[in-house]
C-alpha cells in the first residue's frame, strides 16, 4: 500500500515510518510540505495518488498558540479539511489525529468519544475545528484522538523530566492535572494493527490510548525511576496547577477511555507503565 505521511519529523510521524516499513511510505515533512500552503498540499497528493493518507503532523505549541491563533487554524483545520477532501475525491481513507484539549476537563471519570467538547484555549479549538472540518466533508475518515504524547525525540515531558533529574536535586511536578501518557512508539504500532481492519469499523472519532491514567507527578515519578535510579525520589513534589502559571488554560481532567477503539479495531492494550518500560 502507498501510504502518504505527514510530519515525519514529529514525534507520531517518525514513530509511523518506523513500524509501517512493508508499506510504500511518502514521507513528507515540513520542509517538504509546509501546510500553511494549501495548493502546495494538493499538489503533493495529486502528484503521489496515494492510497491512505496519514496525518500526525500539527500545530502543538499549546501556549504559544494563544498568540498564533491564525497559524494554529490554518494548519490544524484547514490544512486537515484540504487533506479530507482530497481524499474523499480519491476514494480512499484518511487517518487524522487529534487531542484530549478538545475537552474542558470538568467531567469526574475518563471521557468517551461522544462527551461534550468544550476546549479551554487556542490550540485545543484548532483541533477541534479540524475535527468538525473533516466529519463535514465525510468519506473514510478516522480521528484518532491521543494524549500526553512522548518519545526519545522533540520535546516532551518525558525527556524533560529525563534531563531534569539529571541535572537538578529538586522538582516540583503539578498533581491535579489527570490523562493518559502515550508514547508514539504505542500510536504507531497501533496504527500498524489498525490500517488492514479499517473496514471494521465505520468512521468517525477514537480514542487511540493506552490503559491507566496518572498525574502529571505520577508520570514524572515513573519517568525518573527508570532514567535516573540515583535520583532522591522523595525530591519529587506535588504542586497544584494553580502554581505552575501558563499562558493557555488546561484541562485538569482529560482521562481518554478507550473502549470503543479497542472493540471497534480489536485491539488489545496494555497500561501506560508497560508502554513506559518500552521506551
Amino acid at each position: 500500500m502507498k501510504i502518504l505521511v505527514t510530519g515525519t519529523n514529529g514525534q507520531v510521524g517518525h514513530a509511523l515510518l518506523g513500524a509501517l516499513t512493508e508499506h510504500e511510505i511518502i514521507s513528507v515533512n515540513r520542509q517538504q510540505c509546509d501546510l500553511k500552503n494549501l495548493d502546495q498540499i494538493e499538489r503533493l497528493i495529486d502528484d503521489h495518488q496515494p492510497d491512505l493518507i496519514i496525518n500526525p503532523a500539527a500545530y502543538t505549541k499549546v501556549d504559544q498558540a494563544e498568540d498564533e491563533a491564525e497559524l494554529a487554524f490554518k494548519i490544524n483545520a484547514d490544512a486537515p479539511k484540504l487533506m479530507a477532501k482530497k481524499a474523499r475525491e480519491y476514494n480512499i481513507s484518511f487517518i487524522h489525529f487529534s487531542t484530549d484539549f478538545v475537552f474542558d476537563g470538568e467531567k469526574k471519570g475518563a471521557y468517551s468519544e461522544g462527551d461534550l467538547t468544550n476546549p479551554l484555549g487556542v490550540y485545543g479549538s484548532s483541533k477541534l475545528a479540524g475535527e468538525e472540518a473533516i466529519q463535514e466533508v465525510g468519506g473514510q475518515v478516522y480521528i484518532f484522538r491521543t494524549s500526553w504524547v512522548y518519545s526519545n525525540i522533540g520535546h516532551n515531558f518525558y525527556l524533560t523530566m529525563k534531563h531534569l533529574s539529571q541535572e537538578r536535586d529538586e522538582l516540583n511536578v503539578v498533581s491535579d492535572q489527570l490523562g493518559v501518557p502515550t508514547s508514539s512508539d504505542f500510536i504507531a504500532m497501533q496504527i500498524h494493527k489498525i490500517i488492514p481492519r479499517l473496514n471494521l469499523a465505520k468512521p468517525g472519532i477514537f480514542h487511540l490510548v493506552p490503559d491507566g491514567y496518572c498525574s502529571w507527578y505520577e508520570f514524572a515519578k515513573e519517568i525518573i525511576i527508570k532514567t535516573t535510579p540515583g535520583f532522591d525520589i522523595t525530591r519529587i513534589h506535588p504542586i497544584k496547577a494553580e502554581h505552575y502559571p501558563s499562558k493557555a488554560k488546561r484541562p485538569l481532567n482529560s482521562i481518554l477511555g478507550n473502549t470503543h477503539i479497542k472493540s471497534a479495531f480489536m485491539l488489545e492494550f496494555e497500561d501506560w507503565q508497560s508502554e513506559l518500560k518500552k521506551i
